[in-house]
């Protein structure tokens, strides 16, 4: 490995110690003590260079956003960073995740680089990680909290634990073949077990924004390419796309986010419910294309469950 490469690769290793020291400068332990819905904290990195420059931070590579030219004068090439920086920075923060106190990191984590080289922009995954001892409690957490708060209950809940709550089953790495119904049937009785709580529109937003994340991040680009932008989203269904029986479930997930969000969502997020029942009417649900029709936002009883 030449001078200037192995330089820049301490100075990377560098910006990811202080990184590290950065967010374990707190109390982990105290934090996901909260509730039992929490088991670490963070989930992501990434790691920018950018002529000669290196950063850590925690914001999400947005690929999305067109690459730069490339630049002659750069003295790293894509070879470099496939061959040499990016295995180097993979076992380097695999050993650190190793020393990092429990409480500190989540079930999975996702170490993300962007880097500018000679050939113009590379953007890669550096390492991913999973702890399947974190994983398999979290599971049992979460099944006991269901068990014991929601389906056994009748106090109200937190807001926090509806935070939680609604991203992790919605989250495939922990429940991979999770029913769409069974998805519905919880948020439900969420709302339900909070109906005339002064807290019920905050159970309510978080229950939508984990919807609303995981329909553009997950169910959406499954069927549609986006041809607008992040924040005006225009999609085009892919070719050759054609459900089969078992996808119907979550189409009707798709629908009840959509439902959600034309019924309780401020005016300006009404475009995003609407977009939603009309990817669901492409992929030929007969119950979206009933519900486009209303135009008022108001819906019959039997098309909602809350």
């Amino acid at each position: 490995m030449d001078q200037t490469l192995e330089t820049l690769l301490n100075e990377m290793k560098r910006e990811i110690d202080k990184w590290m020291a950065y967010i374990g400068d707190k109390n982990a332990d105290k934090i996901v003590k909260r509730t039992s819905l929490q088991i670490g904290i963070h989930d992501y990195a990434l790691l920018e260079y950018n002529k000669g420059r290196v950063s850590m931070t925690d914001d999400e590579l947005d690929l999305s956003m067109p690459g730069d030219r490339g630049t002659p004068d750069e003295p790293l090439t894509e070879e470099h960073v496939r061959e040499h920086i990016v295995p180097e920075l993979s076992s380097y923060m695999q050993h650190i995740l190793d020393e990092m106190p429990s409480a500190l990191i989540d079930y999975q984590f996702t170490f993300n680089g962007k880097f500018r080289v000679r050939e113009g922009d590379l953007n890669l995954c550096i390492l991913t990680y999973a702890d399947e001892t974190k994983k398999k409690q979290l599971q049992e957490r979460i099944s006991i909290y269901i068990a014991n708060k929601l389906e056994a209950g009748t106090y109200p809940t937190k807001p926090l634990e509806t935070f939680f709550l609604s991203r992790h089953i919605l989250d495939e790495g922990l429940f991979p073949d999770a029913d769409p119904a069974w998805i519905i049937s919880v948020f439900e009785r969420v709302q339900q077990l909070n109906k005339g709580n002064q807290h019920l529109a905050e159970h309510r937003s978080y229950l939508i924004t984990a919807l609303r994340n995981w329909a553009e991040e997950r169910s959406l680009p499954r069927y549609f390419d986006n041809i607008g932008t992040e924040w005006q989203p225009e999609y085009k269904k892919k070719i050759g796309i054609h459900l089969e029986n078992t996808e119907q479930g979550p189409i009707e997930l798709l629908i009840y986010a959509a439902i959600l969000i034309l019924k309780y969502e401020p005016s300006y997020s009404r475009s995003t419910g609407l977009t939603m029942l009309n990817c669901a009417k492409e992929l030929g649900s007969e119950r979206a294309q009933r519900l486009t029709k209303e135009g008022s936002g108001t819906f019959a009883k039997e098309d909602v469950l809350a």
